[in-house]
């Protein structure tokens, strides 16, 4: 009989050890030694929705020891926006979810775009160890 076992994070067990930094920084935060821009997150889950938003907004390119890392749904911005654009976007987060977030599961994905202003957002709903969430991200030119 087979069993399943289910991810278990030893760090989210303890919630006064931090997993990593929250996205996006925001001004000053009051940590025990001062005031600071970083906040930390508690729990995996949390630092995986850090990590979504981290990816997507990096282009391929800019981190220089890792010059593949990066989602580039920014670069999209700079083309003709069209009915394929929404197509492409949802093609290169599903590669990206399956190829470096294994345990994202994509549950509903929206793409708008604004093409007089050139805008783009993409609404992911998404489980992480059967814990549902959704990520905003927002693209101006």
């Amino acid at each position: 009989m087979a069993i399943k076992q289910t991810n278990i994070f030893p760090l989210d067990k303890q919630p006064r050890k931090a997993v990593g930094v929250k996205f996006p920084f925001s001004e000053f935060a009051i940590s025990g030694s001062g005031a600071t821009p970083f906040k930390s997150n508690y729990t995996t889950a949390d630092q995986i929705k850090s990590n979504l938003a981290i990816y997507f907004t990096t282009n391929p390119g800019e981190r220089p020891l890792n010059p593949n890392y990066g989602g580039g749904l920014s670069l999209l911005l700079f083309e003709q926006l069209t009915s394929n654009t929404f197509e492409d976007v949802k093609k290169i987060i599903a590669d990206s979810l399956a190829i470096y977030f294994p345990e994202v599961e994509l549950k509903k994905l929206e793409v708008f775009e604004g093409i007089e202003n050139n805008t783009l957002k993409v609404v992911m709903s998404y489980t992480v160890f059967n814990n549902p969430d959704t990520l905003e991200l927002n693209f101006n030119a």
